[in-house]
């Protein structure tokens, strides 16, 4: 698979580049400057949502998001809605992580770790 994988997690980040050859976008950032991330790489064409990374986190807000695009063919109208949409809800509940402890952060940079690497097969 030609996966493109965009995060702002660290760990996710050494993940990608020690165990995988996929195309890695690392954001310095905020979850809102990653769905910026996305948007362009669909603006730009030839890339889908591979996984699905908004499943698990509209329950509960996180601080790090790992998206993993795959290039092939333009991104549907429902990666769009899924991208605009969870933009949406995190504008509105970033206050709810915004000044979480760095241990509590470390779970956060935990779980999306390990979701990636479930996702990506490692």
């Amino acid at each position: 698979m030609n996966y493109v994988v965009l995060t702002n997690n660290p760990l996710t980040k050494q993940l990608v580049e020690e165990k995988t050859s996929h195309e890695l976008q690392f954001i310095d950032g905020s979850v809102q400057a990653v769905l910026s991330k996305c948007e362009e790489r669909f603006s730009k064409g030839n890339h889908f949502l591979a996984a699905d990374p908004m499943g698990g986190r509209r329950a509960r807000p996180f601080p790090y998001l790992t998206i993993i695009l795959e290039k092939g063919k333009d991104a549907a109208l429902e990666d769009w809605e899924r991208i605009a949409d969870y933009s949406v809800l995190n504008g509105k509940r970033i206050d709810k992580y915004i000044n979480n402890s760095e241990r509590l952060n470390e779970d956060f940079r935990i779980l999306d770790y390990s979701l990636t690497k479930t996702a990506l097969k490692l």
